[in-house]
Formats: structure tokens, C-alpha cells, sequence
């Protein structure tokens, strides 16, 4: 077994399990935002909106891809989320934090949410045929156009709170979730849509000439100033490749040539020579700005270099065994089965004092990539759908 199919074995009979029986709250419903490393509760704390909408996500997706029977969960935490945060302070849209008993403690509408929001909606629809979620996904979209619409194409970052830096990582996640809604309702409306958000990636995130993806942004798409303008996110490079790869293969456009060319430069400028992890953030040159590390970033390496191993690129294989390599090494280990550790300082020491839910939506985003043989990769990869 390759260290891509232990880590999809791990999500499905080590991670899952925990999280169906640690990470509901029992008092209040919901899920819980984080655990504690013993996978006691955190009780307290505020809930996100879009980590709500994360594992619902989560719990949907396992259901109808056959990895486990929990769909009742997702439906229950979708219904309260609903009550709670959808237009539940009697303004439109979703909040963005609750309490943890479920009243609203910030009713500011932010993007980011309403993206996760609708990748939670497709799924949902999906795994239970009912059609009742993908109108709630049409308010919602309705929402945005209406309300939200951002100037130059896209959408402002949200109704209440900060307006700047503008941020492609909203927009790559709605990206991601309208191509969800595309699969499950067959609509082209959606992947119109998505094909508008990979415009903002062709004519604005990407810079062809330093072969990297920019994050923040002014107010009319240009880059924002100092530091923020010069970042450039590992992780995010990696994502964005998978991403380009899925609207290949959901509009069976050909595949853009940037998907190969971000992974690229995350191999050249973004991983940590001292610990094989992807630094949090570098500049266009390869200069560290943050050398700390994520799950996540790995997660997204490694689901990448699957799908380029699947086009015979000879390169991604090392790639998958890196990225696997720093899963077990620093993320899955010595802690509790199912749980993992969030985050390393450039040195490779652990820094994250809790396991936060969040985390659950990046792994089991890999599990079908992972659970593929080098052989079911070349058809996934080449053949769009």
C-alpha cells in the first residue's frame, strides 16, 4: 500500500470515526469548532460559519461517495445552521460567527462563508435527492449578485466588515463550489458561473510572468500594497492547480497550462528544506515570509502531484511521496488516532494547541485522489467528464 492510500485510509476508518463520535456538540447541536488534543470537547469558543458548513460537507460527501452512513448528520447541523445564521438576525444572507449555543455574535456577511456555504449546499443536494437545498443555493447566489456584487468583476470581501485587501481565496473557493453545484444539478447556469471566477484567475490572480498566483488585492484588482501584495501562498498555488484540473475536466475545456506551472513553483520556492513542508507564504522570488506550516498546505501538495502522476509526469511521483512523507512524519503523529496536528514553526516544532475541525474538509477533499492506483490516476486525470 502507497503512502497515498494510507493516508485515505486513515480519513475513512481513523478520522471519520473520531469525528462522528467527538465532534457534535451534545448540548447545543452543532459541530464543534475544535477538540482538545485528549478529543475532549472545547466548549466556549465561537463557531464559524463556514467550518459549520465544512463538515457538513464532509459528512454529505462521505455518504454518497459510500464511506460511511451519517447523511442524518449532515441534514440535522444543516437544518440548525439554517435556523441560526441564514437571514436569522432578519437581514439576507448568512452570518458569519455564532455563539456556541447558536445565537449570532457577529452578523457581518463575509464571502468566504457563503462559498462553503454553497459547496455545502451541492453536496447535501446531491447525497439526498433533495431538490430543496439546491433552491437554498439559489437564494444564496441571488444574495450575492444582489448584494455583494464587487466592482472589476467578482465579489466584495462583505457587507459589515472589512472591504480590503481584496482576496482571490474567496473567489477560488466559490470557484470550487459552483463547479460542486455544476456536478450535482447538471446546470450550465453554474458553470457559467465557474467560468467567470477562472476569468479573475486568468486575467488578474495568476502572473504569467513570475509563474505564481497573488493573493490581495485593491480595490479595483490591482495589487495591494507592501507585503500583502508580494504574497504568495504554497498551499494556495497547489489548490489552485487541482481546481484548474476539476473545470478541465467538469467542461472539458483544455486544461490550462498554469495548473502545471503552480505546482511547479511550489516544488521550486515553497517547501521548507528542513522539514519538507510547505512554507505558509513566499514571495514572487522565493523569499520565506512565513515559514510556519499547515495540514493543509500538505493535503493540497499531495492531492495535485496524484493527479499529475496520473498524466505520467514523472516529477509528481516524488512529489506524492513527499507530501505523504510530511503527513505521517509531522501532522498524524503522536497524536490521537483521527486527530492531527495543525501547525509547525519553520523548525518543525509543533505549535498548535488544539485540533480544529476546519482541518476535516482538506483531508477528505484527498481521499478519492488518494485512494486511486497509479493506473485509475491516468484515466482520471487525462479523461474529462
Amino acid at each position: 500500500m502507497d503512502g497515498a492510500r494510507k493516508i485515505a485510509e486513515w480519513c475513512l476508518h481513523e478520522a471519520l470515526p473520531f469525528w462522528v463520535a467527538n465532534g457534535w456538540d451534545t448540548v447545543h447541536g452543532g459541530f464543534l469548532e475544535s477538540v482538545a488534543f485528549d478529543g475532549s470537547a472545547i466548549r466556549g469558543d465561537v463557531r464559524r460559519v463556514r467550518v459549520q458548513a465544512r463538515q457538513i460537507y464532509v459528512f454529505a460527501r462521505a455518504y454518497h461517495e459510500g464511506w460511511a452512513d451519517n447523511l442524518s448528520r449532515a441534514e440535522e447541523a444543516a437544518n440548525l445552521l439554517r435556523q441560526r445564521a441564514w437571514q436569522a438576525d432578519g437581514q439576507p444572507g448568512w452570518a458569519h460567527l455564532l455563539t456556541d449555543d447558536g445565537r449570532i455574535s457577529d452578523p457581518v456577511r463575509d464571502l468566504y462563508d457563503h462559498a462553503f456555504i454553497l459547496l455545502a449546499l451541492a453536496w447535501l443536494g446531491r447525497a439526498t435527492g433533495n431538490a430543496d437545498y439546491f433552491d437554498l443555493a439559489d437564494e444564496t447566489l441571488a444574495f450575492l449578485d444582489t448584494c455583494m456584487a464587487g466592482s472589476g468583476g467578482g465579489y466584495v470581501e462583505s457587507l459589515g466588515g472589512a472591504q480590503l485587501p481584496r482576496r482571490q481565496n474567496p473567489h477560488m473557493h466559490l470557484f470550487e463550489a459552483l463547479m460542486a453545484l455544476y456536478r450535482a444539478t447538471g446546470r450550465p447556469e453554474m458553470l457559467s458561473r465557474a467560468r467567470a471566477i477562472k476569468g479573475l484567475f486568468d486575467d488578474i490572480y495568476f502572473d504569467a510572468d513570475r509563474a505564481v498566483l497573488r493573493e490581495f488585492y485593491d480595490q479595483a484588482w490591482g495589487g495591494a500594497r507592501g507585503v500583502a501584495g508580494r504574497t504568495v501562498e504554497p498551499g494556495h498555488l497547489c489548490e489552485w492547480s487541482t481546481l484548474l484540473y476539476e473545470f478541465h475536466r467538469v467542461s472539458g475545456e483544455s486544461l490550462s497550462p498554469a495548473c502545471e506551472v503552480l505546482y511547479l513553483t511550489a516544488m521550486r520556492h515553497g517547501v521548507n528544506p528542513k522539514t519538507g513542508l510547505l512554507y505558509a507564504a513566499i514571495d514572487p522570488r522565493g523569499q520565506v515570509l512565513d515559514a510556519s506550516s499547515r495540514t493543509w498546505m500538505q493535503t493540497e501538495w499531495l492531492r495535485i502531484a496524484i493527479l499529475l502522476r496520473g498524466r505520467g509526469i514523472e516529477y509528481a511521483s516524488e512529489g506524492v511521496e513527499r507530501a505523504c512523507a510530511g503527513l505521517f512524519n509531522y501532522y498524524l503523529r503522536d497524536v490521537l488516532l483521527g486527530c492531527w496536528i495543525d501547525r509547525f514553526d519553520a523548525a518543525g516544532n509543533r505549535e498548535a494547541d488544539c485540533v480544529p475541525a476546519s482541518t476535516l474538509y482538506h483531508l477528505f477533499g484527498i481521499v478519492g485522489e488518494c485512494m486511486m492506483t497509479p493506473t485509475d490516476a491516468v484515466g482520471w486525470a487525462t479523461e474529462p467528464k
